[in-house]
């Protein structure tokens, strides 16, 4: 499995920190590294190591991102927490979307300081979402409107027509499985967890915040709903928010 060349938006990013502790920064489905640079810089301007890896067969293209599944982001992931926890004392976690959902798996099996979930995929909106596991030996494809908004660079443009631009059951049935391995796996979360929502995500609803409340057993967390931002919670009008909120937990 050898992805082609990425575009420039995607490359992973790595910035040495001087507080000794690390921040694994974990992009969503169909997401892309450059969602979470400023976050990542804001994160190492407090002192923090960052790393913020690329998911196999993301940010190249579909025909890449299709000879992927959910072991490859997970065992990618895993081996990225393993690399900042061979140099470091304290990790934490902050994830996107399956992100989140990654993030969650992660908690129950390892013991990160703590996580920050944003938009995590614990429940989604799209209701054929939770047919996929049927529906991707009858359709691999199908084509979804997405229009360029203005002021998307390039590589934003080129992403959008390679994977947002259609439905892919196959690759959704993915992370459906891992939405199940990280909703088992709640009870073995002990990492305090931050947990933020927006109450207009067109693909996350608030009902994910609800199933890892109840999930959660005996683990601190802070749940915050925003008002005015889109599912990639880091790159809305809120932003700067999200961006002091995750500062704030990680800094606690």
């Amino acid at each position: 499995m050898t992805d082609t060349a990425h575009v420039n938006e995607a490359t992973p990013l790595y910035l040495e920190g001087a507080n000794g502790k690390a921040v694994l920064v974990i992009h969503g489905f169909t997401g892309y590294p450059g969602e979470f640079y400023e976050t990542a810089r804001a994160l190492n301007d407090e002192g923090y190591t960052v790393s913020l890896p690329r998911l196999p067969g993301h940010g190249t293209s579909r025909k890449d991102f299709y000879t992927t599944g959910w072991k490859d982001w997970l065992k990618h992931i895993e081996e990225s927490y393993k690399e900042l926890e061979e140099k470091f004392n304290s990790v934490s976690i902050v994830g996107l979307s399956m992100g989140g959902v990654l993030a969650l798996i992660l908690s129950s099996r390892f013991s990160p300081e703590r996580i920050a979930l944003l938009a995590p995929a614990l429940a989604v909106r799209d209701k054929i979402f939770y047919t996929t596991p049927l529906l991707k030996f009858f359709v691999k494809e199908l084509p979804k409107e997405w229009t360029p908004e203005e002021g998307d660079s390039s590589d934003v443009i080129t992403l959008g027509r390679e994977y947002w631009s259609y439905h892919m059951p196959g690759q959704m049935a993915n992370l459906y499985k891992l939405m199940r391995i990280a909703r088992k796996g709640l009870k073995n979360v002990k990492s305090p967890a931050l947990i933020m929502l927006s109450q207009i995500d067109k693909s996350v609803p608030l009902k994910a915040g609800t199933i890892i409340e109840k999930g959660l057993q005996d683990c601190p967390f802070k749940k915050i709903i925003l008002q005015e931002s889109p599912h990639v919670l880091v790159s809305g009008k809120e932003k700067q928010k999200v961006i002091n909120e995750v500062i704030q937990w990680l800094n606690k």
